[in-house]
């Protein structure tokens, strides 16, 4: 039924990856973050991330140490959208 409802897979603790996620130091921020799992295998992450104007340069960088985070959570497929401080589109978002 979890998979069905696209639930926050019950290995995985939404509260610790976002942690993880505002613990790298180019972000500031996260929103409109879901985690769920197409057939009980594979976990899936999509997720809008704030960062700083002056990081927005090195997206790659940044994505890597963000998917280097999802990995350990066990998160094999990601869509990451990176915002500039200000710039967010969520109704979440920060300035």
């Amino acid at each position: 039924m979890n998979i069905l409802l696209q639930g926050v897979p019950r290995h995985i603790s939404l509260v610790e990856v976002k942690k993880d996620l505002l613990d790298i130091r180019e972000v500031l921020g996260i929103h409109d973050v879901h985690i769920w799992s197409l057939e009980g295998e594979t976990d899936i992450f999509t997720g809008h991330l704030i960062i700083e104007t002056e990081n927005f340069g090195t997206p790659d960088k940044i994505r890597n140490k963000i998917k280097m985070v999802l990995l350990k959570h066990h998160i094999e497929h990601s869509t990451i959208e990176l915002e500039r401080k200000g710039f967010c589109s969520g109704f979440e978002c920060t300035d």
